[in-house]
């Protein structure tokens, strides 16, 4: 589709689902009564589903490792990449995305004001010091190696995201998502998302002749709802949400009305977001960073949510982000030495944890301060879906070889 996702699949297999499940005329069971699936692709559904809660619990209880881990090598051998064999691709693609968008908007219902202005303007500096020195030094990997001038420059764009559904998800794990550095991680990983996005913007422009109309725009749709659509949800939102609409709700119906008023403004901020060429995860943050102040809401929206977000996210890194890795490439020895060439570019997110305050008593770079910048660092070099996106654009544009790609 047009943001790069799954357009590595074959599309005779995204049409009819993969190996022998959802092929050919036998996988379509469609009338003019319905649309209708075959016992097969079910079957075959099921399976995956066991598959990656299997893959994630043995990664996280036997190797010691995050769930995700397991879940994206169940994404690797199931999916395309491997085995083939998990039908309708695109669908479980798009169940991934519907979760990384819950989780961007739970980020901004968790996010908290008093933190946020501690660390607000360290976390944007965070963030682009992190987008653009693995940028940088993706390049200038990309150049040593041979290749041409608007290949090094995609190729080294593919190290700048932060993946926030990666870092969110060993953040929860670790329990400080809500601590002064969890909240400068996730506020400098939104900021990484938009940042993707104008580069991804920045990149069709090396495709054809370039507008200036193509360069500005994504830029300034950027800064406008990052600044002026946060400030708003910060300020004038609550006060006229409270005054119009809360003043009128009774206690035990506040909670339900401003679930409704947030998904609404979900339904209208995303489509907004992505049309002015900014990131629609911009749109889903803003939405709940408007209700960051209710505590109500956050206590619904975590027993509504919760345990379908756990399997959305679960599918999420097993189709999103396990679909993507051309494995089968894996077998070229150049693939292999020159890609671990370029994960020196990711030094680059692991120095800018070394931005971090000193949000304890410990000197700095010592002790808990230290462990701070460490966590920020590798959590910042967390590459996951946007990474993809640029990639994958980059391969079908013909800026990357097929080898570059993997």
């Amino acid at each position: 589709d047009d943001t790069g996702h799954v357009t590595d699949i074959p599309v005779e297999d995204a049409e009819h689902g993969m190996g022998s499940h959802g092929g050919g005329e036998d996988g379509e069971h469609h009338s003019e009564f319905g649309v209708h699936i075959t016992f097969e692709d079910l079957y075959a559904s099921i399976i995956f589903f066991t598959f990656i809660y299997v893959m994630g619990a043995f990664a996280q209880r036997v190797l010691r490792m995050p769930s995700l881990v397991g879940e994206i090598f169940a994404g690797i051998i199931l999916g395309p990449p491997v085995a083939n064999w998990v039908p309708n691709p695109i669908a479980f693609v798009m169940l991934g995305e519907i979760g990384l968008i819950l989780l961007v908007l739970e980020a901004g219902i968790d996010i908290d004001i008093t933190m946020l202005k501690l660390i607000g303007t360290r976390g944007l500096i965070i963030a682009i010091v992190g987008s653009i020195l693995p940028i940088g030094i993706g390049i200038a990997i990309a150049f040593a190696l041979g290749v041409d001038t608007k290949g090094s420059i995609a190729a080294g764009c593919c190290f700048g995201p932060t993946s926030l559904g990666i870092a969110m998800n060993i953040l929860r794990q670790g329990k400080i998502v809500n601590t002064p550095v969890g909240q400068l991680i996730v506020s400098a990983a939104v900021i990484d998302d938009m940042i993707a996005l104008i580069i991804l913007s920045l990149l069709s422009a090396l495709t054809g002749p370039v507008e200036v109309v193509n360069l500005v725009m994504p830029v300034v749709s950027a800064l406008l709802f990052l600044g002026l659509g946060g400030y708003i949800a910060l300020t004038w939102f609550p006060k006229l949400f409270n005054r119009y609409v809360l003043s009128r709700v009774s206690d035990e119906k506040r909670a339900p009305v401003e679930l409704m008023v947030m998904l609404g403004l979900l339904l209208g901020l995303m489509p907004a977001t992505y049309y002015a060429k900014a990131s629609f995860l911009m749109g889903a943050f803003i939405s709940g960073l408007a209700f960051c102040r209710s505590n109500e809401l956050h206590h619904i929206f975590v027993r509504q949510f919760k345990r379908i977000l756990q399997w959305l996210m679960r599918i999420f890194f097993a189709a999103s982000i396990g679909f993507q890795v051309p494995i089968r490439n894996f077998g070229n020895g150049t693939v292999i030495w020159q890609g671990l060439v370029f994960c020196i570019a990711l030094l680059g997110k692991i120095f800018t944890g070394f931005l971090v305050p000193n949000f304890n008593q410990a000197r700095r770079f010592t002790d808990i301060h230290l462990r701070d910048c460490l966590i920020t660092g590798f959590s910042m070099a967390a590459e996951g879906e946007f990474a993809f996106v640029i990639a994958v654009f980059s391969v079908d544009s013909g800026i990357i070889s097929v080898d570059l790609y993997a």
